[in-house]
């Protein structure tokens, strides 16, 4: 079955003179679960659906284990894991300890013969058109205007569905209006909640 794919504006950058471009995006693909994964697995092989879904779960215990020990895992035909850390600038690496460290995320490295078997992956543009409307920046402030006229708070998700964006667009309309100071972060920085600023979207300037 072929992947469903579909054309995407690229972002533009302050004084791009190459004009609008596009770049294409694997749309509409859902997420198996682990009991899904089990059902799919258990149906070309000899194990049982719990078996299967038992040893999913060690799977991930004893990844989890490895890479806190600092071990890489490579998954055969899969790929490479292993765990990246965070720590604070410095000038001299006699200026940190350990405790300063953090756990940053995950990075995956697809195996060679992944890459090799996907290199003959269908695609099959979408019909239907599901990513985000074209919006002035006149109207998204009337939009917002409006919310704020019933709503006190405004999230990521509400922006998204107010105005039909995907995540990425919606993230980044967002932080323009944070920097042109028309909307506060009231919440934190990965779980970002969003209030008018004094003096836009129906907000009284507090000075006054």
């Amino acid at each position: 079955m072929p992947a469903k794919y579909d054309f995407y504006k690229n972002p533009s950058s302050q004084g791009d003179d190459k004009g609008i471009r596009y770049h294409a995006r694997i749309v509409g693909g859902k997420t198996l679960s682990t009991d899904q994964l089990a059902r799919i697995i258990h149906s070309r092989c000899s194990l049982a659906e719990a078996d299967v879904r038992a040893a999913l779960t060690a799977l991930a215990e004893v990844i989890r284990e490895e890479l806190e020990d600092g071990n890489r895992i490579h998954l055969e035909k899969i790929g490479y894991l292993k765990a990246t850390v965070s720590c604070p600038e410095i000038q001299s690496p006699h200026e940190i300890r350990a405790e300063s460290l953090r756990f940053k995320s995950i990075a995956f490295r697809p195996d060679a013969t992944l890459r090799h078997e996907l290199k003959t992956m269908a695609f099959e543009r979408v019909q239907h058109k599901k990513h985000s409307k074209e919006w002035t920046h006149e109207e998204i402030d009337a939009l917002l205007t409006q919310h704020f006229s019933r709503q006190t708070t405004l999230t990521s998700r509400d922006f998204q569905q107010m105005c039909g964006y995907t995540c990425s667009t919606a993230n980044r309309h967002l932080q323009r209006l944070k920097e042109a100071g028309k909307l506060l972060n009231i919440g934190f920085k990965k779980a970002a909640i969003y209030a008018p600023a004094p003096g836009y979207f129906g907000r009284e300037n507090d000075t006054e």
